[in-house]
């Protein structure tokens, strides 16, 4: 269900087919090294999503493409904008589509910079009456981890990965090893790309530039002072945070965006069929 593709009077039957949840999948337009499109954090979630979704139905809103760059606009194809216009846009897109009937909404996120901004949104819901739910989520390269995928392999076996061979799971056992570092572009984006849009991964300009950390700015997060990214671009002064991913690769690629896929999955569920927090905001309303 793709709220641009429906015709007026399918939003009826979306409606009840989806038990009123909407998600809204949040990423970004940002550098990721010079080996992944600016695009990756919107796209490796818009197609989890989708993916999800045709096995359990929500509507899928249009994705949340310009989310919160904080810093490195030295760099091309990096879009921008105010927090305070995040925001509203956020505030007016969750109305619209509460307008239209779907009450519990879903700020899908699968880009660090914007945690802060979205949590800080969600709270704001709070500030008058509304008749709609709004909740958020991360999800994202964690789940195509070598890390991950470890912890899977021990607890389920080696069956549970079965797209990958076994100099795949070489790869994963070398990286966990050798304690390799993942994140910003790293082998988890990485691999999550591959099973979405291969041809856009240049494995050949993986390691065109750094992504491992400079250090500088580790004694603010040693003291808890760098939780707000401020200075990450300190020590990740190439929008890429980790190893080169060596080995990374198509199967990875579709393992990751399974795992992704059931993590989505099981976000759907838990809000699609509780029934108790439209029941929260309607006291919450009366004791206003």
């Amino acid at each position: 269900m793709l709220w641009g593709d429906l015709r007026e009077e399918e939003f009826y039957d979306a409606i009840e087919q989806s038990k009123g949840v909407c998600i809204m999948p949040m990423g970004c337009m940002e550098m990721h090294g010079q080996h992944l499109p600016v695009a990756t954090d919107t796209m490796k979630i818009s197609y989890a999503l989708h993916e999800a979704a045709k096995i359990e139905p929500v509507m899928e809103f249009p994705a949340f493409r310009f989310g919160d760059v904080q810093g490195l606009t030295q760099w091309k194809g990096s879009i921008r904008l105010t927090v305070e216009l995040e925001q509203e846009l956020l505030k007016q897109l969750c109305a619209e589509i509460a307008r239209n009937g779907f009450k519990k909404i879903i700020l899908m996120n699968s880009h660090g910079g914007n945690n802060s901004m979205v949590h800080n949104f969600v709270r704001s819901t709070m500030y008058d009456k509304k008749d709609y739910v709004v909740t958020s989520c991360m999800l994202g390269a964690y789940y195509a981890s070598p890390y991950y995928m470890k912890q899977i392999i021990d607890d389920q076996g080696r069956e549970a990965l079965y797209e990958l061979t076994d100099e795949d799971i070489d790869v994963i056992e070398e990286f966990v090893e050798n304690k390799r570092t993942y994140g910003h572009a790293g082998f988890g984006e990485t691999a999550l790309i591959f099973g979405y849009r291969p041809e856009l991964v240049r494995m050949d300009r993986a390691d065109a530039v750094s992504g491992l950390s400079t250090h500088e700015a580790d004694f603010l997060d040693e003291a808890g002072l760098n939780k707000s990214t401020r200075f990450w671009g300190i020590n990740y002064p190439n929008s890429y945070a980790g190893d080169t991913p060596y080995g990374c690769n198509e199967r990875f690629g579709k393992c990751g965006m399974r795992l992704l896929t059931e993590a989505v999955l099981k976000v759907i569920r838990v809000i699609k069929y509780e029934d108790k927090i439209l029941k929260w905001n309607q006291a919450w309303n009366e004791k206003w």
